[in-house]
């Protein structure tokens, strides 16, 4: 059930961007692309370190998301986004989220 949520103040080719997010990442979480949800906000007002040049954070939300991972998986992350966005890395914030099981549902049931 990864989901990638993507929010920047750059305008971005949002069905060409999000096929890409999605082979990515389904890709870096092992995980299968009928799961994987993407979302995009761009041309959003956003400012980084005072800043209003182009910016983003990316969100990741996964069921059994390791914390131990993360760490190899930033760098692979930002770079893609780096890449995609036209944004330097140190303008991009990443966000791993580990979702329990239990608290994350779909079709009325819960994945635990």
């Amino acid at each position: 059930m990864p989901y990638v949520n993507v929010k920047t103040n750059q305008s971005i080719q949002k069905d060409s961007a999000m096929s890409q997010i999605s082979s990515f990442m389904t890709t870096l979480l092992n995980k299968p692309e009928q799961w994987m949800m993407i979302s995009i906000d761009d041309q959003m007002a956003m400012m980084f370190a005072g800043e209003t040049e182009p910016c983003a954070i990316i969100q990741i939300k996964s069921i059994g998301l390791k914390t131990n991972e993360c760490k190899d998986i930033a760098p692979k992350v930002s770079t893609f986004f780096e890449s995609l966005l036209s944004i330097p890395g140190q303008r991009i914030y990443i966000d791993m989220i580990n979702i329990d099981r239990q608290m994350f549902a779909w079709n009325g049931k819960i994945f635990g």
